[in-house]
């Protein structure tokens, strides 16, 4: 009988408005993609990233972060939350943390994730458990963004912070970082690393976050995220600013491109194939590279309706 009424449901499900909230970071994982929500859910899409469906994740306490490794994908958020999933972003659970800040971004590296966020806190848990250990920080600022080139790890945050670990995330050096720029995120290719920050904040560093030079910015808005393709770096940020850089990411390389949508991006990724980038009002938009985007055309379907639909449909 649900086969039947099948095409129905859907037709009369489909265009119902959803209140749309803000996404953060994002994470694919095989064919799947999960973005955060601020309200709490999980903005997931399946291979193409063309069609996403909210899902819930058991609360309403934003989630910031996501990241995905060994088939799990994990998104971190306020008062120490994190939540997983095991089927590709469609159902979650809560995994326990010892801390109750709010976590800001997560990266996975080797056999380990590992999350960073308010109060200096670095975590991680490996691949084959779901508990989470805090590890050793040496300073109390919030880490924004965190990112791994395969051999190090590299966390950003307020005052200036750059925190790098070589033993897999057990412990963190605080490397010197002149001007004390609000950094927001972090990304890698090979042994150059670059970060974002408000105020159009570009820092750079070729020899795995050792030593770091200030970048000449085309833009003065906040950039909060970036993501690379070997040979094209990508920064987002506000009033839709979207950067893009060829070669290393030093400065002149730096341009500010069209975007589709004047909305605050806070996340972005290359996937392999594209880039995503994700932010306020549920807005994703993609670009090959990163220089001509899209916005893609989205279906916004919450999963617990359809569920809840049919449940009543069968009785």
């Amino acid at each position: 009988m649900r086969s039947r009424f099948l095409p129905f449901f859907l037709t009369l499900l489909l265009p119902w408005p959803l209140a749309a909230a803000n996404l953060y970071g994002l994470a694919r994982g095989g064919t799947s993609y999960v973005a955060a929500r601020d309200d709490g859910a999980a903005y997931r899409s399946g291979a193409g990233a063309t069609t996403w469906t909210v899902q819930d994740t058991g609360s309403s306490g934003a989630l910031r972060g996501v990241a995905f490794l060994a088939g799990i994908f994990v998104a971190v958020g306020d008062g120490g939350r994190v939540v997983r999933s095991s089927d590709g972003g469609l159902g979650w659970s809560d995994e326990t943390t010892p801390v109750n800040v709010t976590l800001r971004d997560a990266t996975s590296h080797s056999t380990f994730l590992v999350a960073v966020g308010n109060g200096g806190t670095t975590l991680r848990r490996s691949s084959t458990t779901a508990v989470w250990d805090t590890t050793l920080s040496p300073g109390p600022a919030a880490l924004h963004g965190v990112a791994s080139n395969g051999t190090i790890l590299v966390a950003v945050g307020d005052q200036g912070t750059v925190l790098r670990s070589t033993d897999q995330g057990l412990s963190w050096a605080r490397q010197a970082l002149a001007g004390a720029p609000a950094l927001r995120g972090v990304c890698a290719s090979g042994a150059t690393f670059i970060a974002v920050g408000l105020g159009g904040v570009l820092r750079r560093s070729t020899d795995s976050g050792l030593n770091w030079s200030p970048v000449t910015s085309p833009s003065g808005e906040d950039l909060f995220d970036i993501a690379t393709d070997p040979g094209v770096f990508v920064a987002v940020g506000a009033q839709g600013t979207i950067l893009r850089a060829t070669g290393s990411g030093a400065s002149g390389s730096w341009f500010e491109v069209p975007t589709p949508r004047a909305v605050t991006y806070r996340g972005v990724i290359f996937d392999g194939t594209q880039f995503l980038a994700v932010g306020d009002a549920d807005v994703v938009v993609r670009s090959i590279d990163g220089s001509l985007w899209q916005q893609v055309a989205i279906t916004a379907v919450h999963w617990s309706d359809v569920k809840q639909l049919f449940r009543g449909s069968a009785r």
